[in-house]
Protein backbone atom coordinates (compact mmCIF):
# COMPACT_ATOMS: atom_id res chain seq x y z
CA UNK A 1 0.00 0.00 0.00
CA UNK A 2 1.31 3.49 -0.77
CA UNK A 3 2.12 5.70 2.20
CA UNK A 4 1.53 9.44 2.32
CA UNK A 5 2.22 12.02 5.01
CA UNK A 6 -0.51 14.14 6.50
CA UNK A 7 0.38 17.84 6.30
CA UNK A 8 -0.55 18.48 9.96
CA UNK A 9 0.96 15.53 11.77
CA UNK A 10 3.63 14.41 9.26
CA UNK A 11 2.70 10.83 10.17
CA UNK A 12 2.47 8.16 7.47
CA UNK A 13 -1.04 7.50 6.22
CA UNK A 14 -1.93 4.17 4.61
CA UNK A 15 -3.95 4.32 1.40
CA UNK A 16 -5.64 1.07 0.29
CA UNK A 17 -5.14 0.15 -3.35
CA UNK A 18 -7.29 -2.33 -5.26
CA UNK A 19 -5.22 -5.09 -6.92
CA UNK A 20 -4.41 -4.13 -10.50
CA UNK A 21 -3.14 -5.84 -13.64
CA UNK A 22 0.21 -5.31 -15.42
CA UNK A 23 -1.40 -2.82 -17.76
CA UNK A 24 -4.33 -0.45 -17.47
CA UNK A 25 -5.53 2.67 -15.70
CA UNK A 26 -6.79 3.24 -12.17
CA UNK A 27 -7.23 6.05 -9.67
CA UNK A 28 -5.90 6.42 -6.13
CA UNK A 29 -7.38 9.00 -3.75
CA UNK A 30 -4.76 10.61 -1.51
CA UNK A 31 -5.78 12.49 1.66
CA UNK A 32 -4.38 16.02 1.87
CA UNK A 33 -5.32 17.80 5.11
CA UNK A 34 -9.15 17.66 5.20
CA UNK A 35 -9.45 17.20 1.46
CA UNK A 36 -8.32 14.56 -1.01
CA UNK A 37 -6.52 14.46 -4.36
CA UNK A 38 -7.30 11.89 -7.04
CA UNK A 39 -4.16 10.47 -8.63
CA UNK A 40 -4.81 8.92 -12.05
CA UNK A 41 -2.26 6.21 -12.89
CA UNK A 42 -1.60 4.57 -16.24
CA UNK A 43 0.44 1.35 -16.15
CA UNK A 44 2.30 0.35 -19.31
CA UNK A 45 4.29 -2.85 -19.76
CA UNK A 46 7.64 -1.83 -21.33
CA UNK A 47 9.93 -4.72 -22.30
CA UNK A 48 13.59 -4.52 -21.35
CA UNK A 49 14.68 -4.39 -25.00
CA UNK A 50 12.85 -1.05 -25.33
CA UNK A 51 15.11 0.55 -22.73
CA UNK A 52 16.94 3.63 -23.98
CA UNK A 53 19.59 3.42 -21.27
CA UNK A 54 22.46 1.09 -22.20
CA UNK A 55 23.71 -0.72 -19.10
CA UNK A 56 27.23 -1.86 -19.91
CA UNK A 57 30.79 -0.89 -19.05
CA UNK A 58 31.94 -1.56 -22.62
CA UNK A 59 32.00 1.04 -25.39
CA UNK A 60 28.95 1.05 -27.71
CA UNK A 61 28.64 -0.92 -30.95
CA UNK A 62 28.82 2.30 -32.98
CA UNK A 63 32.19 3.18 -31.48
CA UNK A 64 33.50 -0.31 -32.17
CA UNK A 65 32.45 0.07 -35.81
CA UNK A 66 34.20 3.45 -35.90
CA UNK A 67 37.40 1.91 -34.52
CA UNK A 68 37.52 -0.66 -37.32
CA UNK A 69 37.46 2.14 -39.89
CA UNK A 70 39.75 4.47 -37.96
CA UNK A 71 42.44 1.83 -37.46
CA UNK A 72 42.67 1.51 -41.24
CA UNK A 73 43.41 5.25 -41.41
CA UNK A 74 45.95 5.00 -38.58
CA UNK A 75 47.63 2.03 -40.24
CA UNK A 76 48.17 3.94 -43.49
CA UNK A 77 49.42 7.01 -41.60
CA UNK A 78 52.00 4.96 -39.69
CA UNK A 79 53.10 3.28 -42.91
CA UNK A 80 53.81 6.71 -44.37
CA UNK A 81 55.60 8.04 -41.27
CA UNK A 82 57.86 5.02 -40.82
CA UNK A 83 58.21 4.16 -44.54
CA UNK A 84 56.86 0.63 -44.24
CA UNK A 85 56.53 -1.39 -47.43
CA UNK A 86 52.95 -2.37 -46.57
CA UNK A 87 50.32 -1.08 -44.14
CA UNK A 88 50.28 -2.52 -40.64
CA UNK A 89 47.67 -4.99 -39.51
CA UNK A 90 44.96 -2.57 -38.23
CA UNK A 91 44.39 -4.74 -35.17
CA UNK A 92 47.97 -4.11 -34.05
CA UNK A 93 48.22 -0.34 -34.37
CA UNK A 94 48.51 1.63 -31.10
CA UNK A 95 45.63 3.72 -29.83
CA UNK A 96 46.74 7.34 -29.58
CA UNK A 97 44.64 9.96 -27.80
CA UNK A 98 45.02 13.73 -27.85
CA UNK A 99 43.86 15.11 -24.51
CA UNK A 100 43.23 18.86 -24.34
CA UNK A 101 43.03 20.91 -21.15
CA UNK A 102 40.70 23.74 -20.29
CA UNK A 103 41.47 27.43 -20.21
CA UNK A 104 38.76 29.48 -21.93
CA UNK A 105 39.72 31.35 -25.10
CA UNK A 106 43.37 30.54 -24.40
CA UNK A 107 42.64 26.81 -24.57
CA UNK A 108 40.57 27.22 -27.71
CA UNK A 109 43.33 29.17 -29.46
CA UNK A 110 46.09 26.89 -28.23
CA UNK A 111 44.19 23.81 -29.39
CA UNK A 112 44.05 25.19 -32.92
CA UNK A 113 47.81 25.78 -32.94
CA UNK A 114 48.64 22.36 -31.51
CA UNK A 115 46.37 20.49 -33.94
CA UNK A 116 47.83 22.46 -36.83
CA UNK A 117 51.27 21.37 -35.66
CA UNK A 118 50.21 17.72 -35.54
CA UNK A 119 48.69 18.03 -38.99
CA UNK A 120 51.89 19.52 -40.42
CA UNK A 121 53.80 16.52 -39.03
CA UNK A 122 51.36 14.09 -40.64
CA UNK A 123 50.23 12.92 -37.21
CA UNK A 124 46.54 13.84 -37.16
CA UNK A 125 45.67 10.59 -38.91
CA UNK A 126 47.50 8.68 -36.17
CA UNK A 127 45.06 9.98 -33.55
CA UNK A 128 42.05 7.84 -32.57
CA UNK A 129 40.48 10.05 -29.88
CA UNK A 130 40.41 13.77 -29.08
CA UNK A 131 39.09 14.64 -25.63
CA UNK A 132 38.46 18.16 -24.40
CA UNK A 133 37.62 20.16 -21.31
CA UNK A 134 36.10 23.60 -20.97
CA UNK A 135 37.66 26.06 -23.46
CA UNK A 136 39.18 23.36 -25.66
CA UNK A 137 35.63 22.09 -26.34
CA UNK A 138 35.06 25.37 -28.18
CA UNK A 139 37.71 24.46 -30.73
CA UNK A 140 36.67 20.83 -31.18
CA UNK A 141 32.95 21.63 -31.39
CA UNK A 142 33.73 24.16 -34.11
CA UNK A 143 36.02 21.82 -36.04
CA UNK A 144 33.52 18.96 -36.00
CA UNK A 145 30.98 21.15 -37.78
CA UNK A 146 32.99 20.15 -40.87
CA UNK A 147 32.83 16.38 -41.51
CA UNK A 148 36.25 16.44 -43.18
CA UNK A 149 38.12 18.99 -41.08
CA UNK A 150 41.27 16.91 -40.49
CA UNK A 151 41.60 16.15 -44.21
CA UNK A 152 41.75 19.83 -45.06
CA UNK A 153 44.15 22.54 -43.98
CA UNK A 154 43.39 24.21 -40.66
CA UNK A 155 44.23 27.70 -41.89
CA UNK A 156 40.60 28.44 -42.80
CA UNK A 157 39.02 27.52 -39.43
CA UNK A 158 41.90 29.25 -37.63
CA UNK A 159 41.37 32.45 -39.64
CA UNK A 160 37.64 32.27 -38.87
CA UNK A 161 38.34 31.79 -35.15
CA UNK A 162 40.75 34.74 -35.21
CA UNK A 163 38.04 36.94 -36.69
CA UNK A 164 35.49 35.79 -34.10
CA UNK A 165 37.80 36.21 -31.09
CA UNK A 166 38.91 39.65 -32.26
CA UNK A 167 35.47 41.19 -31.74
CA UNK A 168 34.82 43.31 -28.67
CA UNK A 169 33.43 41.62 -25.58
CA UNK A 170 30.77 44.34 -25.40
CA UNK A 171 29.39 43.20 -28.77
CA UNK A 172 28.39 39.92 -27.16
CA UNK A 173 26.00 41.82 -24.89
CA UNK A 174 24.51 44.33 -27.31
CA UNK A 175 20.73 44.95 -27.18
CA UNK A 176 20.29 42.78 -30.27
CA UNK A 177 22.21 39.92 -28.72
CA UNK A 178 20.37 40.22 -25.40
CA UNK A 179 17.05 40.00 -27.25
CA UNK A 180 18.30 36.92 -29.09
CA UNK A 181 19.41 35.29 -25.83
CA UNK A 182 16.02 35.91 -24.19
CA UNK A 183 14.16 34.56 -27.21
CA UNK A 184 16.25 31.38 -27.35
CA UNK A 185 15.89 30.78 -23.61
CA UNK A 186 12.12 31.14 -23.85
CA UNK A 187 12.03 28.63 -26.72
CA UNK A 188 14.18 26.21 -24.75
CA UNK A 189 11.88 26.50 -21.74
CA UNK A 190 8.83 25.86 -23.93
CA UNK A 191 10.48 22.66 -25.16
CA UNK A 192 10.50 21.42 -21.57
CA UNK A 193 14.16 21.90 -20.71
CA UNK A 194 15.32 23.41 -17.44
CA UNK A 195 16.80 26.87 -18.10
CA UNK A 196 19.58 28.57 -16.14
CA UNK A 197 22.23 31.24 -16.54
CA UNK A 198 24.52 28.49 -17.90
CA UNK A 199 22.27 28.34 -20.97
CA UNK A 200 22.78 32.07 -21.46
CA UNK A 201 26.53 31.50 -21.18
CA UNK A 202 26.25 28.83 -23.85
CA UNK A 203 24.59 31.33 -26.18
CA UNK A 204 27.37 33.84 -25.46
CA UNK A 205 29.95 31.19 -26.43
CA UNK A 206 27.91 30.46 -29.55
CA UNK A 207 28.20 34.09 -30.63
CA UNK A 208 31.86 34.18 -29.64
CA UNK A 209 32.96 31.20 -31.75
CA UNK A 210 30.27 30.87 -34.45
CA UNK A 211 29.07 34.48 -34.72
CA UNK A 212 25.50 33.35 -35.41
CA UNK A 213 22.85 30.87 -34.34
CA UNK A 214 24.34 27.38 -34.47
CA UNK A 215 21.62 24.75 -34.79
CA UNK A 216 23.88 21.67 -34.83
CA UNK A 217 23.56 18.99 -32.16
CA UNK A 218 26.02 16.51 -30.70
CA UNK A 219 24.53 13.61 -32.66
CA UNK A 220 25.05 15.61 -35.88
CA UNK A 221 28.79 15.03 -35.40
CA UNK A 222 28.30 11.36 -36.35
CA UNK A 223 28.78 12.57 -39.93
CA UNK A 224 32.33 13.62 -39.03
CA UNK A 225 33.27 10.10 -37.91
CA UNK A 226 31.02 7.96 -40.14
CA UNK A 227 33.96 6.71 -42.22
CA UNK A 228 36.62 6.98 -39.54
CA UNK A 229 37.91 10.09 -41.32
CA UNK A 230 38.48 12.06 -38.09
CA UNK A 231 39.37 11.11 -34.51
CA UNK A 232 36.36 10.46 -32.29
CA UNK A 233 35.60 13.58 -30.20
CA UNK A 234 34.88 13.09 -26.51
CA UNK A 235 33.58 16.07 -24.54
CA UNK A 236 33.42 16.04 -20.76
CA UNK A 237 31.56 17.37 -17.74
CA UNK A 238 31.27 16.20 -14.14
CA UNK A 239 28.24 15.56 -11.98
CA UNK A 240 28.85 17.08 -8.55
CA UNK A 241 27.75 14.84 -5.67
CA UNK A 242 27.58 16.27 -2.16
CA UNK A 243 29.32 14.39 0.64
CA UNK A 244 28.29 14.40 4.31
CA UNK A 245 31.33 16.54 5.16
CA UNK A 246 29.85 19.35 3.09
CA UNK A 247 32.17 19.23 0.07
CA UNK A 248 31.43 17.68 -3.33
CA UNK A 249 32.81 14.74 -5.29
CA UNK A 250 32.87 14.79 -9.11
CA UNK A 251 31.55 11.95 -11.26
CA UNK A 252 32.90 12.05 -14.82
CA UNK A 253 30.33 12.22 -17.60
CA UNK A 254 31.43 11.80 -21.22
CA UNK A 255 29.73 13.00 -24.38
CA UNK A 256 30.36 11.49 -27.82
CA UNK A 257 28.29 11.79 -31.01
CA UNK A 258 26.97 8.31 -30.17
CA UNK A 259 26.04 8.55 -26.52
CA UNK A 260 26.32 10.32 -23.18
CA UNK A 261 26.92 8.62 -19.88
CA UNK A 262 28.88 7.59 -16.83
CA UNK A 263 31.54 4.89 -17.04
CA UNK A 264 31.38 4.80 -13.23
CA UNK A 265 27.86 3.37 -13.32
CA UNK A 266 28.09 1.70 -16.73
CA UNK A 267 25.04 3.65 -17.92
CA UNK A 268 24.69 5.54 -21.21
CA UNK A 269 21.94 7.06 -23.35
CA UNK A 270 21.88 7.99 -27.06
CA UNK A 271 23.21 11.53 -27.54
CA UNK A 272 19.89 12.67 -28.97
CA UNK A 273 18.05 11.59 -25.79
CA UNK A 274 20.11 13.59 -23.29
CA UNK A 275 17.74 15.96 -21.51
CA UNK A 276 14.66 13.78 -21.94
CA UNK A 277 12.97 12.46 -18.81
CA UNK A 278 13.75 8.84 -17.89
CA UNK A 279 12.59 6.29 -15.37
CA UNK A 280 13.98 2.76 -15.04
CA UNK A 281 15.78 3.20 -18.34
CA UNK A 282 12.70 4.17 -20.34
CA UNK A 283 11.92 7.59 -21.81
CA UNK A 284 8.79 8.89 -20.09
CA UNK A 285 8.97 12.36 -21.65
CA UNK A 286 10.85 12.91 -24.90
CA UNK A 287 12.38 16.37 -25.36
CA UNK A 288 14.09 17.79 -28.47
CA UNK A 289 17.83 17.19 -28.55
CA UNK A 290 19.81 19.99 -26.94
CA UNK A 291 21.76 22.19 -29.34
CA UNK A 292 25.51 21.96 -28.96
CA UNK A 293 25.58 25.67 -28.08
CA UNK A 294 23.86 24.93 -24.77
CA UNK A 295 26.18 21.98 -24.16
CA UNK A 296 29.14 24.33 -24.60
CA UNK A 297 27.77 26.39 -21.72
CA UNK A 298 27.66 23.28 -19.55
CA UNK A 299 31.09 22.00 -20.62
CA UNK A 300 32.72 25.33 -19.77
CA UNK A 301 30.53 26.49 -16.89
CA UNK A 302 33.20 28.38 -15.00
CA UNK A 303 30.38 30.18 -13.15
CA UNK A 304 29.23 26.97 -11.44
CA UNK A 305 31.30 27.68 -8.34
CA UNK A 306 30.20 26.99 -4.79
CA UNK A 307 29.77 29.85 -2.35
CA UNK A 308 33.05 28.75 -0.74
CA UNK A 309 34.86 28.82 -4.10
CA UNK A 310 33.44 32.27 -4.85
CA UNK A 311 34.72 33.41 -1.44
CA UNK A 312 38.17 31.99 -2.19
CA UNK A 313 38.35 33.56 -5.66
CA UNK A 314 37.67 37.02 -4.26
CA UNK A 315 39.71 36.77 -1.05
CA UNK A 316 42.43 34.33 -2.08
CA UNK A 317 41.80 32.40 1.15
CA UNK A 318 40.00 29.09 1.66
CA UNK A 319 37.67 29.40 4.67
CA UNK A 320 38.81 27.29 7.60
CA UNK A 321 35.24 26.49 8.59
CA UNK A 322 34.47 24.31 5.55
CA UNK A 323 36.06 21.20 6.96
CA UNK A 324 38.08 20.23 3.90
CA UNK A 325 39.86 17.43 5.80
CA UNK A 326 36.62 15.73 6.71
CA UNK A 327 36.57 13.58 3.59
CA UNK A 328 40.06 12.24 4.40
CA UNK A 329 38.79 10.14 7.32
CA UNK A 330 39.56 6.46 6.76
CA UNK A 331 37.21 3.69 7.84
CA UNK A 332 37.45 -0.05 8.29
CA UNK A 333 36.14 -2.54 5.74
CA UNK A 334 32.82 -3.08 7.52
CA UNK A 335 29.93 -1.80 5.49
CA UNK A 336 28.21 1.05 7.29
CA UNK A 337 26.49 2.54 4.28
CA UNK A 338 23.02 2.33 5.78
CA UNK A 339 24.04 4.01 9.04
CA UNK A 340 22.27 7.30 9.67
CA UNK A 341 23.77 10.22 11.56
CA UNK A 342 21.54 12.91 13.00
CA UNK A 343 22.64 16.36 11.85
CA UNK A 344 21.35 19.51 13.49
CA UNK A 345 19.29 21.59 11.10
CA UNK A 346 21.47 24.66 11.74
CA UNK A 347 24.65 22.79 10.78
CA UNK A 348 22.97 21.30 7.74
CA UNK A 349 21.77 24.73 6.61
CA UNK A 350 25.26 26.23 6.92
CA UNK A 351 26.81 23.30 5.05
CA UNK A 352 24.22 23.52 2.28
CA UNK A 353 24.81 27.25 1.92
CA UNK A 354 28.60 26.95 1.69
CA UNK A 355 28.49 24.10 -0.84
CA UNK A 356 25.58 25.46 -2.86
CA UNK A 357 26.27 26.25 -6.51
CA UNK A 358 24.05 29.24 -7.29
CA UNK A 359 24.54 28.81 -11.05
CA UNK A 360 24.44 25.28 -12.41
CA UNK A 361 23.17 23.28 -15.38
CA UNK A 362 20.53 20.70 -14.50
CA UNK A 363 19.17 18.00 -16.79
CA UNK A 364 16.82 15.11 -16.14
CA UNK A 365 18.67 12.13 -14.68
CA UNK A 366 18.62 9.13 -17.02
CA UNK A 367 19.77 6.91 -14.12
CA UNK A 368 16.65 7.61 -12.11
CA UNK A 369 14.95 4.56 -10.68
CA UNK A 370 17.88 2.18 -10.93
CA UNK A 371 19.38 0.46 -7.88
CA UNK A 372 23.00 -0.57 -7.46
CA UNK A 373 24.06 -4.20 -7.20
CA UNK A 374 24.66 -5.23 -3.59
CA UNK A 375 28.34 -5.89 -4.40
CA UNK A 376 28.88 -2.52 -6.08
CA UNK A 377 31.43 -1.57 -3.42
CA UNK A 378 33.83 -4.19 -4.80
CA UNK A 379 34.25 -2.18 -8.00
CA UNK A 380 37.23 0.21 -8.23
CA UNK A 381 34.81 2.73 -9.76
CA UNK A 382 33.49 3.38 -6.27
CA UNK A 383 35.38 4.75 -3.28
CA UNK A 384 33.70 3.17 -0.26
CA UNK A 385 36.72 3.23 2.06
CA UNK A 386 35.84 6.71 3.35
CA UNK A 387 32.75 6.94 5.47
CA UNK A 388 32.03 10.48 4.33
CA UNK A 389 32.33 9.69 0.62
CA UNK A 390 28.95 9.50 -1.18
CA UNK A 391 29.97 6.16 -2.70
CA UNK A 392 29.59 4.68 0.79
CA UNK A 393 25.86 5.46 0.74
CA UNK A 394 24.11 3.56 -2.09
CA UNK A 395 20.80 5.19 -1.26
CA UNK A 396 22.42 8.61 -1.78
CA UNK A 397 24.11 7.99 -5.12
CA UNK A 398 23.18 9.51 -8.45
CA UNK A 399 20.42 7.02 -9.44
CA UNK A 400 18.41 8.40 -6.52
CA UNK A 401 18.51 11.97 -7.86
CA UNK A 402 15.86 13.43 -10.14
CA UNK A 403 18.37 15.63 -11.97
CA UNK A 404 22.06 15.72 -12.80
CA UNK A 405 24.16 18.72 -11.70
CA UNK A 406 26.61 18.86 -14.61
CA UNK A 407 29.47 21.36 -14.55
CA UNK A 408 32.81 22.10 -16.20
CA UNK A 409 35.08 19.08 -15.59
CA UNK A 410 37.89 21.51 -14.86
CA UNK A 411 36.40 21.62 -11.35
CA UNK A 412 37.72 18.05 -11.02
CA UNK A 413 40.78 17.79 -13.28
CA UNK A 414 41.54 20.43 -15.89
CA UNK A 415 42.32 17.86 -18.56
CA UNK A 416 40.27 15.01 -19.98
CA UNK A 417 42.28 11.82 -19.44
CA UNK A 418 39.62 9.69 -17.67
CA UNK A 419 37.56 8.85 -20.80
CA UNK A 420 40.55 7.38 -22.67
CA UNK A 421 41.78 5.52 -19.59
CA UNK A 422 38.70 3.30 -19.67
CA UNK A 423 39.88 -0.32 -20.15
CA UNK A 424 37.82 -0.78 -23.31
CA UNK A 425 39.53 2.23 -24.94
CA UNK A 426 42.94 1.65 -23.42
CA UNK A 427 45.00 4.43 -24.96
CA UNK A 428 48.58 3.29 -25.58
CA UNK A 429 49.80 6.88 -25.98
CA UNK A 430 48.30 10.02 -24.47
CA UNK A 431 49.38 13.32 -25.98
CA UNK A 432 48.44 15.84 -23.30
CA UNK A 433 48.08 19.41 -24.56
CA UNK A 434 48.11 21.75 -21.58
CA UNK A 435 46.75 25.31 -21.60
CA UNK A 436 46.12 25.69 -17.87
CA UNK A 437 47.24 28.81 -16.06
CA UNK A 438 48.65 26.84 -13.13
CA UNK A 439 52.04 27.95 -11.87
CA UNK A 440 52.89 24.26 -11.70
CA UNK A 441 52.72 23.04 -15.31
CA UNK A 442 52.50 19.44 -14.11
CA UNK A 443 49.48 20.01 -11.87
CA UNK A 444 47.06 18.33 -14.29
CA UNK A 445 49.37 15.31 -14.40
CA UNK A 446 49.45 15.19 -10.60
CA UNK A 447 45.67 15.34 -10.45
CA UNK A 448 45.35 12.62 -13.09
CA UNK A 449 47.82 10.36 -11.29
CA UNK A 450 45.88 10.79 -8.04
CA UNK A 451 42.62 9.96 -9.82
CA UNK A 452 44.15 6.82 -11.35
CA UNK A 453 45.58 5.68 -8.02
CA UNK A 454 42.20 6.09 -6.33
CA UNK A 455 40.42 4.13 -9.08
CA UNK A 456 43.15 1.51 -9.65
CA UNK A 457 43.72 2.59 -13.25
CA UNK A 458 47.12 1.91 -14.88
CA UNK A 459 49.05 5.17 -15.22
CA UNK A 460 52.77 6.03 -15.08
CA UNK A 461 54.13 6.40 -11.55
CA UNK A 462 55.69 9.84 -11.76
CA UNK A 463 58.16 11.23 -9.23
CA UNK A 464 57.16 14.88 -9.49
CA UNK A 465 59.71 16.01 -6.90
CA UNK A 466 62.56 15.64 -9.37
CA UNK A 467 60.96 18.19 -11.70
CA UNK A 468 60.43 20.86 -9.03
CA UNK A 469 63.92 22.35 -9.35
CA UNK A 470 64.29 21.83 -13.09
CA UNK A 471 63.76 24.55 -15.70
CA UNK A 472 60.47 24.46 -17.58
CA UNK A 473 60.39 22.12 -20.55
CA UNK A 474 58.37 22.10 -23.77
CA UNK A 475 57.64 18.39 -23.46
CA UNK A 476 57.65 15.77 -20.72
CA UNK A 477 57.55 12.02 -21.34
CA UNK A 478 56.20 9.73 -18.64
CA UNK A 479 56.47 5.97 -18.97
CA UNK A 480 56.12 3.18 -16.43
CA UNK A 481 58.66 0.51 -17.38
CA UNK A 482 57.27 -1.79 -14.69
CA UNK A 483 53.67 -1.62 -15.89
CA UNK A 484 53.10 -2.37 -19.59
CA UNK A 485 49.38 -1.62 -19.17
CA UNK A 486 50.10 2.02 -18.34
CA UNK A 487 49.99 4.42 -21.30
CA UNK A 488 53.01 6.45 -22.39
CA UNK A 489 52.15 10.07 -21.65
CA UNK A 490 53.61 13.10 -23.43
CA UNK A 491 52.71 16.38 -21.79
CA UNK A 492 53.17 19.65 -23.68
CA UNK A 493 52.43 22.55 -21.31
CA UNK A 494 51.89 26.15 -22.38
CA UNK A 495 55.41 27.56 -22.06
CA UNK A 496 57.65 29.91 -24.00
CA UNK A 497 61.12 28.36 -23.85
CA UNK A 498 62.98 28.14 -27.16
CA UNK A 499 60.32 30.04 -29.13
CA UNK A 500 61.86 33.22 -27.72
CA UNK A 501 64.96 32.63 -29.81
CA UNK A 502 63.68 30.49 -32.68
CA UNK A 503 60.87 31.37 -35.10
CA UNK A 504 60.89 27.82 -36.49
CA UNK A 505 62.76 24.66 -35.44
CA UNK A 506 66.44 25.35 -36.08
CA UNK A 507 65.78 28.86 -37.45
CA UNK A 508 67.04 31.60 -35.10
CA UNK A 509 65.32 34.93 -34.75
CA UNK A 510 67.26 37.86 -36.18
CA UNK A 511 66.74 41.51 -35.30
CA UNK A 512 64.59 43.29 -32.75
CA UNK A 513 61.36 42.76 -34.68
CA UNK A 514 61.64 38.97 -34.73
CA UNK A 515 62.84 38.84 -31.12
CA UNK A 516 59.85 40.93 -30.07
CA UNK A 517 57.53 38.54 -31.90
CA UNK A 518 58.94 35.70 -29.83
CA UNK A 519 58.49 37.50 -26.52
CA UNK A 520 55.07 36.05 -25.67
CA UNK A 521 53.88 36.32 -22.08
CA UNK A 522 52.10 33.13 -21.01
CA UNK A 523 52.78 33.29 -17.29
CA UNK A 524 52.12 36.68 -15.67
CA UNK A 525 48.99 38.49 -14.56
CA UNK A 526 49.56 41.14 -17.23
CA UNK A 527 49.41 38.56 -20.03
CA UNK A 528 46.67 39.06 -22.63
CA UNK A 529 45.90 35.35 -22.27
CA UNK A 530 44.71 35.25 -18.65
CA UNK A 531 41.46 33.33 -18.29
CA UNK A 532 39.17 36.31 -17.74
CA UNK A 533 39.91 37.63 -21.24
CA UNK A 534 37.36 36.28 -23.71
CA UNK A 535 38.69 38.12 -26.75
CA UNK A 536 42.14 38.88 -28.16
CA UNK A 537 43.61 41.28 -30.65
CA UNK A 538 44.30 39.61 -34.03
CA UNK A 539 48.03 39.83 -33.29
CA UNK A 540 47.76 38.20 -29.85
CA UNK A 541 45.59 35.43 -31.27
CA UNK A 542 48.08 34.65 -34.04
CA UNK A 543 51.06 34.72 -31.69
CA UNK A 544 49.46 32.14 -29.39
CA UNK A 545 48.64 29.91 -32.37
CA UNK A 546 52.24 30.29 -33.54
CA UNK A 547 53.61 29.39 -30.10
CA UNK A 548 51.57 26.20 -29.66
CA UNK A 549 52.24 25.23 -33.28
CA UNK A 550 55.98 25.70 -32.74
CA UNK A 551 56.04 23.80 -29.44
CA UNK A 552 54.44 20.86 -31.23
CA UNK A 553 56.61 20.71 -34.36
CA UNK A 554 59.78 21.51 -32.40
CA UNK A 555 59.30 18.27 -30.49
CA UNK A 556 58.64 16.10 -33.52
CA UNK A 557 61.49 13.74 -32.71
CA UNK A 558 60.21 13.11 -29.18
CA UNK A 559 56.67 12.44 -30.41
CA UNK A 560 57.87 10.12 -33.19
CA UNK A 561 60.09 8.20 -30.76
CA UNK A 562 57.17 7.63 -28.41
CA UNK A 563 55.04 6.41 -31.31
CA UNK A 564 57.87 4.11 -32.32
CA UNK A 565 58.08 2.77 -28.78
CA UNK A 566 54.34 2.19 -28.59
CA UNK A 567 54.30 0.57 -32.00
CA UNK A 568 57.05 -1.85 -31.10
CA UNK A 569 55.31 -2.67 -27.84
CA UNK A 570 52.02 -3.22 -29.63
CA UNK A 571 53.14 -5.24 -32.61
CA UNK A 572 56.51 -6.60 -31.48
CA UNK A 573 57.86 -5.55 -34.84
CA UNK A 574 61.41 -6.47 -33.93
CA UNK A 575 60.44 -10.13 -34.13
CA UNK A 576 58.05 -9.88 -37.05
CA UNK A 577 59.43 -11.21 -40.33
CA UNK A 578 57.97 -11.73 -43.73
CA UNK A 579 57.65 -15.08 -45.43
CA UNK A 580 61.07 -14.67 -47.06
CA UNK A 581 62.70 -14.01 -43.68
CA UNK A 582 63.25 -10.26 -44.11
CA UNK A 583 61.93 -7.67 -41.70
CA UNK A 584 59.38 -5.56 -43.54
CA UNK A 585 58.10 -3.37 -40.74
CA UNK A 586 60.89 -2.94 -38.24
CA UNK A 587 60.96 0.56 -36.75
CA UNK A 588 64.56 1.73 -36.50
Amino acid sequence: MPEVKDDKTFKPAVVPVTPFTATGEFTVSLPVAEDKVDLHLNIVDSPEEDMKVRLDFDIPAEEKAFLIKRKQVVSRALQKIFHFQTPLDPTQVPTVAVVCSGGGSRAMTGTYGSLKGLQSLGLLDVITYITSVSGSTWATANLYSDPFWSKEGLDTPIASAQKMLSKSTASLFSPTQKHYYCSELQNRKKEGHSVSFIDTWGLVIEQLIFGKKHTATLSDQKKAVSEGQNPLPIYTAVNMKKVPSGSTVPEWCEFTPYEVGFSKYGAFVPAEDLGSEFYLGHVVKKLPETRISFLLGMWSSVFSMTVTQIWSSFTGVTPSFTGEKADKIETDDKRQTMDTLRVRSEASAVSDFLTHRPIISRVFNFLRGFFLHDLYNKSPNFNTSKETHPDAFPNKLTPMDSTLDLVDSGFAINTACPPVLRPHRHADVILSLGYSWDEDHLQVMKDTQEYCTEHQIPFPKIDFSKYASQPKKEVYVFKDEMNPDAPIVLHLPLVNVSFKEYKAPGVKRIGNKELKEGNIDVSTKSSPYISKHLTYSPEDFQRLVDLTFYNTVNNKETIINVLKNALNNKTKLASMTSADGTNKCRVN
